[in-house]
C-alpha cells in the first residue's frame, strides 16, 4: 500500500478489493506515464545532438531552441497576441450582433 501513499492501517482494512484493484491499475498507469516520459527525454536528447552535413561541414540540425521546440496549439492559443485578436474578434461579433438587432435583423 505504500505505492499508493496510504499509510494508515484502519484504512487499508476498509479498502475493498475493486478500489485497490483500481489503485494498482492507475499505479501502473503512473509508471507507464514515467517511462513515457524518460523515453521522450532521451529521444529528445538524441534529437537536440542530432547533425547534419552542408557542404563539407557538419552543422547542428536544429540552428536555434525555437526551432527545435514548437509548442503544441494550445500553448500557441495562450499567446499575449493572440488573446489580443481573440478579444478584438468577439468585439467584432458583439458590434455586429447589435447592428442587426437595431436594425430589425
Amino acid at each position: 500500500m505504500r505505492y499508493c501513499g496510504i499509510f494508515d492501517p484502519v484504512l487499508i482494512g476498509r479498502i475493498t478489493l475493486r478500489q485497490y484493484s483500481l489503485m494498482t491499475k492507475a499505479i501502473r498507469l503512473r509508471l507507464t506515464d514515467k517511462e513515457r516520459d524518460i523515453h521522450a527525454q532521451a529521444w529528445l536528447n538524441v534529437q537536440a545532438k542530432a547533425t547534419k552535413e552542408r557542404g563539407k561541414k557538419i552543422v547542428p540540425y536544429f540552428s536555434s531552441f525555437n526551432e527545435f521546440f514548437k509548442p503544441p496549439a494550445e500553448q500557441e492559443a495562450n499567446t499575449p497576441e493572440n488573446k489580443q485578436k481573440k478579444q478584438e474578434q468577439n468585439q467584432l461579433k458583439m458590434l455586429i450582433l447589435h447592428a442587426n438587432t437595431a436594425n430589425g435583423g
